[in-house]
């Protein structure tokens, strides 16, 4: 989280006052300037009190020595005059305090809201206290939220599995005070308040109430509604820089080392078939196609330009081709001044700066060489801030049997932002699941906000993500926000799926390609190898699968592949040499009488080609190999997926057969992936997307 600038801190009375006008249950608070005043309040009260310091730079009053708890009305103006000269004598600027009656124990939450400078608005409730911070029990949302939103939240705590059980009518007046301050009509958004903490919210058997408050200015510049982007507008906007027909290359040359000759011959070499213009102050003609010296030679109303000049040049470039009426720019050049100035005023939208270029089958486009490129049409796009990610999953993607719609490398979005290339990922048609690694939160609050109501899955690897902000926050829920844990809790939210590097990415990607309406949760594991299963359960667990029983049909359509040191329960665990004899594989079989089972909803099979090159010479371990691939793709598995492992020992020669098996495998629609615990956990990330898009909740 970037800090806020420094706004000024509401006194705790004003708050409490605040929170009582929008019906937030608040203890009533005295605010008084001297111990005299304070011992007034408490013999009116006529029951013990708390009292709190309020000064200038104090946060955290009870580490402060500012919190002084159960005093009896006669013992206050006393200690209220101690707690007033060992401040001061610490050099704190005292104003005075607060005095209210104290309340009964019950559990402690905290509830707290603020507007995050990327994700705008969020609201946070969990384990309340003084130690909030080091129990770190707490769940984030965007608001606004309704109240169905509000106790979803409450329940991905821990402190809300006792509500839930000890104390539903305090969960449930929680709801509603969380709807109180962080509703569509809520206290954050309908006021001029920046940060807000109620803590702790004291929660009782028939009443909760918020025993302490906190709450900073919101400043002139924080935005308390944002629109969304339009997918359709974005569609139409984007349409030219996605899949152009028509392309100039600024800053072409004939030089085979720079960027501008790249830009060129990637088009070629790949088979665009539009109209191609290179841009060039030093050639007439690059790679057969002829080259106007300045923009103003062009075409009008050119699809799409790519931009490889000199930092400085960029801008008035991009208004001289504006003015051409070019609909979009692709700039490649790094360390510019922000584009989105250069563009003001005009219908050109601009990709980048700072990237590599961008890949689409659709028109016969790459980023990168030619051969690591596929033709291939798929349905997957990728949007990615990093060059280096972009161009790793186009020729990785191509290994693996990835088939995309469109992958573009965006940098620094200066112009487009990630909200609006998610937009027109909603929009096209040619785009059945979404992929973004971006490393900024500048967009989370569009970009999450429009997620929730996508139909198109959506899966995000962030970059660029630390707690190094919380320290300078100026409230719990400021220095909580700093975790990873909010934009972990509003991509669960907004139904979009996270993950943690490359390898998920591509897995869980390749897995949705060919699983993609995997909703069930029930998983079937057969191979070789009881610590392998054992660990895989364990991973199915942890990703929302279970490993069911087989009933008593599957137990019967089992038994005859019984063998020595076999186990035909779930996970099936089968010794290397009982997978086959000299007829073939058995494995298609055992495929086949898993997916049947009326509680499994994927499958993943799986053999230790290290222990097959053990029993065998290479070429007949690479014969069975083959065989028990070929058996495995084919086999009758009706509308249940199927992933492949094939467990190498990373010899050369066996990588070798397992990329050829992997060919194999997919010409069947089955993936292949390198672990089961990969496997795995790719189908428990496919089955939260597809979950994510048929569950996305109403905020």
């Amino acid at each position: 989280m970037t800090a806020h600038e420094p706004n000024p801190r509401l006194r705790e009375d004003t708050i409490r006052d605040l929170a009582i006008r929008y019906g937030i249950p608040a203890n009533p608070v005295t605010f008084v300037d001297t111990p005299e005043a304070a011992a007034e309040v408490a013999m009116a009260a006529g029951c013990p009190v708390a009292v709190k310091l309020v000064a200038d730079g104090v946060v955290h009053k009870s580490k402060a020595g500012g919190v002084l708890l159960g005093l009896s009305p006669e013992s206050v103006s006393t200690a209220v005059e101690t707690m007033f000269a060992e401040q001061r004598a610490r050099g704190v600027e005292v104003r005075g305090a607060t005095v209210e009656p104290m309340i009964a124990p019950g559990p402690e939450v905290v509830v707290g809201a603020l507007h995050e400078p990327g994700f705008g608005p969020i609201v946070m409730v969990g384990s309340g206290g003084v130690d909030v911070e080091v129990l770190g029990d707490v769940a984030f949302a965007q608001a606004p939220l309704s109240l169905d939103a509000t106790l979803r939240l409450i329940d991905r705590t821990r402190i809300g599995a006792i509500l839930r059980r000890r104390f539903p009518a305090g969960r449930d007046q929680l709801a509603d005070l969380l709807v109180r301050v962080a509703g569509a009509d809520g206290l954050l958004l309908s006021e001029p308040v920046d940060q807000i903490d109620l803590n702790p919210v004291v929660v009782g058997p028939d009443s909760i109430v918020a025993v302490d408050a906190r709450a900073v200015a919101r400043g002139q510049d924080v935005a308390v509604n944002v629109a969304l982007p339009d997918p359709e507008q974005l569609h139409e906007q984007l349409r030219p820089a996605i899949y152009p027909r028509s392309i100039a290359v600024l800053g072409a040359s004939a030089d085979p080392t720079k960027m501008g000759h790249r830009a060129v011959r990637t088009a070629v070499d790949q088979g665009f078939d539009g109209s191609l213009h290179p841009v060039s102050r030093s050639s007439t003609e690059i790679l057969g196609h002829p080259a106007v010296r300045t923009i103003a030679e062009l075409p009008e109303n050119i699809d799409r330009a790519v931009v490889a000049l000199p930092a400085g040049a960029v801008p008035q470039a991009l208004r001289d081709l504006a003015t051409r009426g070019t609909k979009t720019a692709h700039v490649l050049t790094a360390d510019t001044t922000d584009l989105a100035d250069a563009v003001s005023g005009s219908t050109m939208r601009v990709l980048g700066p700072n990237c590599i270029g961008h890949y689409t089958p659709h028109s016969n486009l790459t980023m990168i060489g030619h051969d690591a490129s596929s033709s291939e049409k798929g349905s997957i796009a990728v949007v990615s801030q990093s060059g280096t990610y972009a161009g790793d999953v186009v020729r990785r993607g191509n290994e693996l049997g990835l088939r995309f719609s469109f992958a573009s490398s965006v940098g620094n979005c200066d112009d487009v932002s990630p909200s609006e290339l998610l937009a027109f990922c909603e929009a096209d048609p040619n785009t059945k699941i979404a992929a973004f690694y971006l490393e900024t939160d500048s967009d989370a609050r569009r970009f999450f906000g429009l997620a929730s109501k996508m139909t198109t899955p959506v899966v995000l690897f962030k970059g660029g993500r630390s707690a190094a902000g919380g320290a300078a926050a100026a409230s719990h829920t400021g220095a909580l926000a700093s975790d990873p844990q909010l934009l972990r809790d509003a991509a669960a939210e907004a139904g979009v799926v996270l993950v943690n590097s490359l390898d998920e990415l591509l897995d869980t990607l390749l897995v949705a390609q060919h699983a993609g309406d995997l909703s069930g949760n029930g998983l079937g594991l057969v191979g070789t190898g009881g610590g392998v299963a054992v660990v895989g359960t364990d991973t199915a667990y942890e990703h929302g699968l279970v490993v069911p029983q087989f009933s008593e049909q599957t137990a019967r359509a089992l038994a005859p592949y019984d063998a020595p040191g076999s186990s035909l329960n779930n996970p099936i665990d089968i010794p290397t040499w009982s997978m086959f004899d000299d007829n073939g594989s058995f494995m298609g079989a055992l495929v086949e009488a898993v997916a049947a089972d009326p509680s499994i909803d994927c499958v993943c099979a799986y053999t230790d080609m290290g222990t097959v090159y053990d029993m065998k010479d290479p070429d007949e371990a690479a014969q069975i190999l083959t065989a028990m691939t070929k058996d495995i793709a084919t086999a009758d598995r009706g509308e249940v997926p199927v992933v492949l492992v094939m467990r190498s020992s990373y010899s050369a020669e066996q990588d070798e057969v397992a990329r050829a098996l992997r060919h194999e495998a997919l010409a069947q629609g089955v993936p292949m992936l390198e672990s089961v615990d990969r496997a795995i956990a790719a189908f428990g990330r496919v089955r939260a997307l597809n979950l994510g898009r048929k569950n996305t909740p109403e905020s």
